[in-house]
């Protein structure tokens, strides 16, 4: 490849994300205190993105044990015991992602994909997880792990198995969602809300921010580069 189209190809920078909306990155927990049979959870939640589901996780007031609630409509619809929850999502259909942590002098995480009556899917990480996203009809789920894995794992819910494992070294990654209809699983990294890349359902990167390109080794931003211009 002659200097002249290198340098073309290195100065062709990426489209803007496709299909991005920051109306859909999940936002942070919130603090609600639940009264359940007269006990007294302090719980975080989350809600699902047509409003209509809402995930509770928390302690109860005497910290002697810890539940996650699904609720519909301000209805409890059902609870389940669970260990050290951390963060959570939930669908549409009220299907559950919930992360939780290890011991206080363990480093770890696990995660858990289920709709209050079968448990769709279980994993283990040997680093800590970060906030789950799941896609709106609850079909895929994505977690993050920070350094030094570093990675975003991406979920088939109902095939119960990892479709992709997008690596981003030297990163802390976040996942921001699944965008345009579900098509497009956006990361950031660390806590900004900027889209550092784009994965479809395949685990295939669809798109990638300036930072992302420059992170790759040449011969595969050149690669990637002559394919979009014979496109």
């Amino acid at each position: 490849m002659s200097t002249v189209l290198r340098k073309r190809l290195l100065r062709r920078g990426p489209t803007e994300p496709p299909g991005f909306d920051p109306a859909t990155i999940p936002g942070q927990p919130t603090d609600r205190t639940l009264t359940i049979d007269g006990d007294e959870f302090h719980c975080r939640t989350v809600t699902s993105p047509d409003g209509e589901w809402t995930l509770a996780f928390g302690q109860r007031a005497d910290r002697a044990t810890s539940r996650a609630f699904r609720i519909r409509n301000d209805r409890v619809v059902d609870w389940w015991s669970v260990s050290r929850p951390t963060h959570g999502a939930i669908a549409n259909d009220g299907t559950v992602a919930l992360v939780s942590g290890t011991g206080p002098s363990d480093v770890g995480g696990s995660l858990e994909v289920f709709d209050g009556e079968e448990v769709h899917l279980e994993r283990q990480f040997n680093a800590t997880t970060g906030l789950p996203a799941i896609r709106a009809d609850g079909s895929f789920v994505a977690v993050s792990t920070r350094p030094p894995a570093s990675t975003v794992t991406l979920f088939d819910v109902g095939a119960n198995r990892a479709v992709a494992a997008q690596t981003v070294p030297r990163r802390t990654p976040r996942v921001l969602g699944f965008h345009g209809d579900g098509k497009y699983l956006y990361v950031g990294i660390r806590r900004n809300d900027d889209p550092y890349l784009a994965l479809d359902t395949t685990g295939t990167v669809l798109w990638g921010s300036d930072r992302f390109r420059a992170s790759r080794p040449l011969r595969a931003r050149l690669e990637s580069l002559t394919e979009q211009l014979r496109s």
